[in-house]
């Protein structure tokens, strides 16, 4: 296993933000991709874990910042699947951090215009998201 793959070993939820402060401590590679090409960032943001999203940034430094709007196969940036599904705390903890809103995925859509979970749960994100930040 190399440095890169160890976030990768973890669930990126709350409980593990310890382990992952040690690991990037340890040289683990926040910015290494996946088969996906995801993002220990893109894993956190569909989970919701606003905890490791945070560590993540907080880790991220000038001469290897965390990539906020890299995408993954299909397009879909950490804040495409934030809000695919529907977790706005998430999502507002990327936008801040300068996450690109209107990034369009492979389908066209852009964060906020992805289906996503849908049905209630899905505006009422969309809303937080948009009672936090303004509009896109």
């Amino acid at each position: 296993m190399t440095k890169g793959s160890l976030l990768y070993i973890m669930r990126p939820q709350n409980r593990d933000i310890d382990i992952g402060r040690l690991l990037i401590a340890r040289g683990a590679d926040y910015n290494a991709r996946d088969n996906a090409n995801q993002l220990p960032l893109h894993r956190a943001a569909t989970t919701g874990s606003v905890g490791f999203i945070r560590l993540l940034l907080e880790s991220s430094t000038p001469s290897n910042k965390l990539r906020l709007n890299t995408a993954d196969r299909s397009g879909n940036t950490p804040l495409h699947l934030a809000m695919d599904s529907g977790h706005a705390e998430a999502a507002v903890t990327l936008i801040n951090a300068g996450a690109d809103r209107t990034r369009e995925n492979l389908d066209s859509e852009t964060p906020e215009q992805i289906l996503g979970v849908g049905g209630q749960e899905q505006k009422l994100a969309r809303q937080y998201v948009v009672d936090h930040c303004g509009q896109a």
